[in-house]
Parts: C-alpha cells; structure tokens; sequence
C-alpha cells in the first residue's frame, strides 16, 4: 500500500515529503502546465523537494516518437525513481512495451476499462490509473469501475498494481481502497484531511483542558 501526492508543485512536493506518510508523487500535464514551461527541468526539481519515492512523469505530447522521446529523457534524470506515465491509448500501449523491455517503469493511465487492464498487465506495466471521482461523474460509476479491473488483475495473477487517482476527499480515498485499489493518489489537501475526524478533535480538546497552562 502506498500513498502518493498529485501535484507539480514543489512546495507541495516538499510538504508532502514532510509528512511522513508519502511515498511518491503523481503528475500529468495539465498540473505541469501550471507551475512550468519546461516540465523535463521541473522533473528534477520535483525530484530534489521529494528525496525518496517514484515520480510518475506523463510526457507532455502525444504522438509515439514524441512520447517515447520525452518517456526517455525524463526516465534517464533518474532511471531507479521516475516511471513513465502513459494515457491507455493503442500508440501509448505499444510505447509502454518498447520502454518495459528497455528497463523502465511505466504506468498506464486513464484507465477505465478492463480490457485496457488487461493490456497494461500483458505490457509489463507497474501500475494502471483509474480516475476515480471523474468516472463517478459519468455513467460507470467510479468505484465500479475499481471493482472491475481489481477483478481482472485478480484473475491474472498479475504484479501489475491500481494506483487510484482524482480523488477528492478522505472516504473517496477509504472507498477506493476498500473496492480494490493498492495505492491512492491525491492533492495535498486531501492528504492533509485524512487523519480528520471531530470525536478525535474532541478528544484532543479534552486532554488540553486537563492540562491548561500555566
């Protein structure tokens, strides 16, 4: 079980690593286009505000040669730590293939189907990113969605691992673990909200008032 932060953001990096409790960073293009027009040099700062753990690196184009060009350079900054993150497209799949026989990590994401699981196990791939509250919003449903390629990968025996994605909140993170989800991935203030709970907050307030200062 891991859980990784969602963001591009170096201070965010740098909070999360503080935390203590994550393992790993998420990023696609969209968060990279936030903090950096030139998302290979942002990678290695990311890589330095976050000491330990995999970066997944989404390449910022989309056709193979570019793809394969961007999946490369990002792998080569850091070839034990970054894990080249791929949309489940047919071009994406066969790149993800060609770089798994090479030595490097890949993730498909964008997952929504099982048959797109299936592919990502056949290719070698450590892990497949469904989004969780994105599918919710439509007529699959984002925790079926979960259930169905845990499913799959059950019946394959496969190493290959479902890091769940756009999740909102504390119990869609609790849900799509408990639906068959290994890793979870979310935004920092997700991540902060976890431990919330007001009867815990009640409890701390309790223990304060046994103890006023002096």
């Amino acid at each position: 079980m891991a859980i990784l932060l969602d963001s591009a953001s170096v201070d965010d990096a740098a909070a999360a690593a503080a935390l203590g409790f994550v393992h790993g960073i998420t990023t696609n293009p969209a968060l990279m286009a936030r903090e950096t027009t030139e998302p290979l040099a942002h990678l290695g700062r990311l890589l330095a505000a976050f000491p330990g753990g995999p970066i997944c690196y989404q390449p910022t184009r989309t056709t193979y040669a570019q793809m394969n060009d961007e999946a490369r350079a990002a792998a080569a900054l850091a070839p034990e730590r970054v894990v080249a993150k791929l949309p489940a497209t047919l071009d994406a799949i066969k790149l993800a293939a060609a770089l798994t026989d090479d030595g490097i990590r890949c993730a498909l994401t964008a997952v929504y189907s099982p048959a797109q699981a299936l592919l990502a196990h056949e290719t070698g791939c450590v892990w497949i990113i469904p989004y969780v509250d994105r599918a919710a919003r439509h007529a699959d449903g984002g925790l079926t969605v979960v259930d169905s390629l845990a499913a799959i990968l059950a019946r394959l025996q496969s190493g290959t691992r479902i890091l769940a994605a756009s999740l909102k909140s504390a119990p869609q993170v609790v849900d799509a673990i408990l639906h068959g989800a290994h890793d979870v991935t979310a935004p920092l203030e997700v991540l902060r909200s976890l431990p919330a709970h007001p009867l815990t907050e009640s409890a701390v307030r309790e223990f304060a008032a046994a103890w006023p200062e002096a």
